[in-house]
């Protein structure tokens, strides 16, 4: 059971960096072209990496089944 725990964990982790390291690239780059138009960009990282916040339900909390 706690060997579960902490791969939910290392799952959660790993999600949560992913987006923050996507949503900063996509920032990145959207500041980088800011004056050709670059503020989609922006905008589309700002929410990916605020979607690093939040926590993951459906896979860790209810387990993965799917209904028939």
């Amino acid at each position: 059971m706690e060997e579960s725990i902490q791969t939910t964990k290392k799952l959660v982790w790993f999600s949560r960096l992913l987006r923050w390291g996507l949503g900063g690239l996509f920032i990145t780059m959207g500041i980088l072209y800011f004056k050709d138009g670059g503020w989609p960009a922006i905008l589309f990282g700002a929410v990916i990496a605020v979607s690093g916040f939040f926590r993951p339900r459906r896979c860790l909390e209810e387990g993965c089944e799917i209904q028939k």
